[in-house]
C-alpha cells in the first residue's frame, strides 16, 4: 500500500523537478528519487513512490526525462 506523502515531501519532489528542468532541462528520475528520498528519509516512503512522483512532475512540466541511476 502506498503511503500518504506530506506536503513537505510533495514541496521538495516538485522544487527538485522543477530545479532540474531548469538547470539541465532534463530530470534524471533515478538520481533524483535517490536524493529526495534521502532527503526525507523520516518519511519512510519508497524509492519507486518518489520516482513515480517524480514522473509525473517531469510530464506535467514537459521535459526530457533520463532513467541512468549511474550517472552523477
Amino acid at each position: 500500500m502506498k503511503r500518504p506523502f506530506s506536503q513537505l515531501l510533495k514541496s521538495d519532489i516538485l522544487r527538485t523537478a522543477r530545479s532540474a528542468a531548469s538547470t539541465l532541462g532534463v530530470i534524471n528520475i533515478p538520481l533524483l528519487a535517490e536524493q529526495v528520498r534521502k532527503r526525507n528519509e523520516a518519511e519512510n516512503i519508497a524509492l519507486e513512490d518518489i520516482e513515480y512522483e517524480l514522473l509525473q512532475q517531469a510530464q506535467l512540466l514537459n521535459v526530457v526525462m533520463e532513467f541512468d541511476a549511474g550517472r552523477r
